[in-house]
């Protein structure tokens, strides 16, 4: 019987353009835990890649999202790609709570145990309900809310989910800019939490441009099953 395994060059091929397209690698290998359907293939939509080029275009992103638009999974995937393809990659994601945390670990771990064997270039080193590290020194860790998150560690990526939720944001970031400021990457996420705090105040600036941040805004209509 055939294998479906491809041959050794194309491998490598496949390999080279995963690394350079995260949005080929999303579509082509990563599988999604679906509520209802099981394990599915990652389709993303056009508003999902636009919103990959803009993360690998600028250092910091900030979005503004409806729900139940995929973003915490575009990102999970996006986390998974830059931890397997690059080397001494830190990522680390700020969540509201520990449960939350752990769910988008849990969402990693799904995508890397989809992957076939050959794809999986490093090894898992270390493996828990809050962290995954590769050998090669890159590594996915998500935390709930504490005022001291991140501030020990030196970041190649931040993701901060449901920003506008998370308790004495202010205090946080603060005390984690330091820590990014040197060449790390950010994505602040979240939907809307009235007017005020330390979530607002970096998206209104960042649609004035007073700040680094690129704004992306994704309004509940982007998704193209609604209208």
């Amino acid at each position: 019987m055939a294998s479906n395994k491809p041959g050794k060059t194309k491998q490598v091929q496949e390999i080279i353009k995963c690394g350079k397209d995260p949005a080929y690698f999303f579509n082509k290998y990563l599988r999604i835990q679906h509520p209802v359907r099981g394990l599915i293939p990652f389709d993303t939509y056009d508003f999902q890649n636009d919103c990959v080029k803009q993360f690998i275009e600028n250092r910091f992103n900030i979005v503004l999202k409806s729900r139940q638009l995929g973003l915490s999974t575009l990102v999970a995937a996006y986390s998974v790609w830059m931890a397997i393809f690059q080397r001494e990659k830190n990522i680390l994601i700020i969540a509201t709570k520990l449960s939350v945390a752990q769910n988008f670990i849990t969402k990693v771990k799904t995508m890397i145990r989809s992957l076939p064997g050959w794809l999986l270039l490093p090894e898992i080193v270390a493996n828990n309900k809050q962290q995954i590290q590769f050998n090669h020194g890159s590594s996915i860790k998500a935390i709930p809310t504490s005022e001291d998150a991140g501030r020990s560690e030196a970041l190649s990526l931040l993701i901060v989910d449901e920003a506008a939720f998370v308790r004495n944001f202010d205090t946080i970031w603060t005390g984690i800019y330091p820590t990014i400021s040197t060449g790390g990457r950010v994505i602040i996420l979240s939907t809307p939490n009235g007017v005020g705090g330390q979530y607002y105040k970096l998206y209104t600036e960042a649609e004035s441009n007073l700040n680094e941040f690129n704004p992306i805004k994704l309004m509940w209509d982007v998704h193209p099953d609604r209208d």
